[in-house]
């Protein structure tokens, strides 16, 4: 005696539903994951460092144009974020000014930047003239930038990301950075 045909099962029960998930996440995985992927672990905090520090500081009136204007991010020479930078800033505000992301091969257009992330191994690319005395946060990830006047050095303690901050460097320059800031910081340093 042939065996009864079963009716196939219903797609909407949860199995089917995680299925169709799960499918979709792996599709994803394939193609537009890895874009984001491909940006270390540390230069993802880095951006998020970045944007964050936008909210701490306070430039003088005249490094805008008008009210609206906006904050421009500058990453001189190599780009280790990928879009990363770019997407963690999209759309967002602060003070009432969006931010937006420039990519600078050169330290030419360096004065229209209001917060700049120097690399480590780009510092040659900034003479000390393109921004001393200019309300530029210049923020890296080397000692050699601390030496020549950079304000916000990344560094590595244990497995954690922290940051020293040159007040000195920064009131030299006409920026305020919030006590906030300043008590994230591993080190303060408050003399030239």
């Amino acid at each position: 005696m042939p065996s009864p045909i079963r009716p196939p099962a219903p797609r909407s029960g949860r199995r089917f539903v995680l299925t169709r998930w799960l499918g979709l996440l792996v599709l994803l995985a394939g193609g537009v994951l890895p874009l984001r992927a491909a940006v270390a672990k540390e230069y993802q905090l880095k951006a998020a460092f970045l944007y964050n520090f936008t909210k701490f500081i306070e430039w003088p009136r005249e490094r805008f144009a008008t009210e609206g204007s906006p904050i421009i991010i500058g990453v001189l020479g190599m780009n280790p974020f990928g879009e990363e930078l770019s997407i963690i800033v999209k759309d967002r505000t602060v003070n009432g000014r969006p931010i937006l992301v420039t990519f600078l091969p050169t330290a030419a257009e360096v004065g229209a930047v209001h917060l700049l992330f120097v690399p480590a191994g780009e510092e040659t690319l900034l003479p000390a003239a393109a921004w001393s005395h200019v309300a530029i946060v210049t923020v890296g990830e080397s000692p050699d930038l601390a030496a020549r006047g950079g304000m916000i050095i990344f560094t590595q303690v244990g497995d954690k990301l922290r940051f020293e901050i040159n007040l000195a460097a920064a009131e030299r320059n006409g920026l305020k950075i919030s006590a906030q800031l300043l008590k994230l910081a591993t080190v303060v340093r408050r003399q030239p």
